[in-house]
């Protein structure tokens, strides 16, 4: 998946997470939560791919 839709998904999930805590609905906000910890670490992973494309 492009760094660009992952970003836009990490964005989304984010207010998503926001919305469902202020509703009140914790089971939601963990799964939200967890979605966005995912969608981070995979940016992570690209973002280390890159980088050291780049240095060799």
């Amino acid at each position: 998946m492009s760094e660009e839709t992952l970003r836009k998904r990490l964005i989304f999930y984010q207010k998503m997470m926001m919305v469902s805590k202020t509703a009140g609905d914790l089971v939601a906000h963990e799964m939200y939560k967890q979605i966005t910890r995912q969608i981070a670490e995979e940016l992570k992973q690209q973002e280390k791919t890159v980088c050291s494309q780049q240095t060799a």
